[in-house]
């Protein structure tokens, strides 16, 4: 790069800022930005899914950490396959906007789960081609097919004001929110949701307040899906701390604070990486 080519990098840092600067290279290079807007009410009851295979899958092979037995659950595949049936089959148009959110993030943790288990072993989700990853259009729902990317960025997250999600929908990474315990269920998916972003914010994997520096350490998913953040609560921040009442202590004194990016961890979420969150 060219003495001049820095001076106007620099003179551009210097005039829009690291934040200005960081929000276009993640449009640019991670996910893509999106404008949140209810799409769906919970105003009509409608048919309802059957989460229950689901259900006993994960509270028999996902400890209460997050690990996933993949061995364990690779024995019982057919019954995953059960579930992603009725996935497929799922009345998806007709169902009120609780049960749309929780079917998709079920379907896209379910999904993840059967890609790992058609490349088993791994020891991480990046070591399977991107064309077969997160781009690959083979999963149903509802009778729609699309990716892994499709059902995040294109039907949840541009059609749910829920940020919460970030903490739901699982890479099956250690980075990842750790997977729950249980499928996700409309009649209690706002507190289900609620529960995994405590989780989150309690665990250093993915959050420290650091007071003595004023640094908030922060996962890279606030990073990736800031703007979604901010459109919800106005910065990143300040959606962390609903989660911290110190951070949101601090937030009301005029001391400017520091954000920190932990590294991400992309190993396999399996019981074999296990360690302290």
């Amino acid at each position: 790069m060219s003495a001049a080519l820095v001076c106007v990098a620099v003179a551009v840092f210097c005039i829009v800022g690291y934040e200005a600067i960081a929000g276009w290279l993640t449009g640019l290079f991670g996910p893509p930005q999106v404008e949140l807007q209810e799409a769906y009410s919970n105003d009509k009851a409608g048919p309802k899914v059957d989460h229950s295979t689901l259900d006993e899958l994960l509270q028999t092979y996902v400890d209460e950490a997050g690990w996933v037995d993949y061995a364990g659950l690779r024995s019982r595949e057919e019954q995953l396959d059960a579930y992603l049936q009725v996935v497929a089959k799922a009345p998806f148009a007709d169902l009120a906007r609780d049960d749309k959110l929780a079917l998709l993030i079920n379907a896209y943790n379910a999904f993840t789960l059967k890609l790992i288990l058609e490349n088993h072993p791994l020891e991480s989700i990046q070591q399977i081609p991107e064309a077969d990853r997160w781009d690959a259009v083979r999963w149903n729902v509802g009778g729609q097919v699309w990716s892994l990317n499709q059902i995040e960025h294109e039907q949840i997250r541009p059609r749910f004001v829920e940020p919460r999600i970030h903490f739901a929908l699982v890479c099956a990474a250690v980075g990842c929110p750790p997977l729950r315990q249980e499928a996700f269920t409309p009649e209690r998916l706002s507190q289900q949701l609620d529960s995994q972003a405590e989780y989150v914010h309690s665990h250093a994997t993915w959050f420290a307040w650091k007071p003595e520096a004023n640094t908030v350490e922060l996962t890279k998913l606030y990073q990736w899906y800031s703007d979604d953040f901010d459109q919800a609560a106005g910065s990143v921040i300040r959606f962390a701390s609903r989660y911290s009442p110190p951070l949101a202590t601090a937030l009301e004194t005029d001391a400017p604070l520091r954000k920190k990016w932990l590294p991400y961890d992309w190993s396999l979420n399996s019981r074999e990486h296990q360690r302290p969150r």
